[in-house]
């Protein structure tokens, strides 16, 4: 089979089309990210808001504090002021956190790439 040449203006239209296209879904990509970005900066504070109220309401300071008191007693109930401290700690609160700060970190590395991407094809 003989190989096709396209001339050499079919060949800079193919090209500038997939250059045109490939900026296009940079800048798509690049602004859909990006918007992400605010949400979860919301999310991060309020969640560090409700996880250092949870501190405060379930008593977790308390526990901790009895830990560095240095009583005798604390070193022979060590495995119950564990399970304590387990117990009062705002796992909700936590993984609220731990999940807007991961959309914000992925939405920022994905908009890092995406903005490198865009200023990439415009040149």
């Amino acid at each position: 089979m003989n190989k096709l040449k396209p001339t050499k203006e079919l060949r800079n239209n193919i090209l500038f089309r997939i250059r045109q296209e490939e900026r296009r879904r940079a800048k798509v990509y690049l602004f859909s990210y990006a918007s992400i970005i605010p949400f979860s900066l919301i999310g991060v504070v309020l969640s560090i808001r409700y996880v250092s109220e949870g501190f405060y309401q379930s008593g977790f300071y308390e526990y901790l504090s009895l830990l560095f008191s240095g009583d005798s007693a604390v070193y022979t109930y060590w495995k119950e002021l564990s399970l304590s401290l387990i117990d009062s700690m705002p796992i909700i609160g936590i993984i609220a956190f731990l999940m807007a700060l991961g959309a914000l970190i992925w939405s920022g590395a994905n908009t890092f790439t995406n903005t490198r991407r865009f200023i990439l094809q415009a040149n």
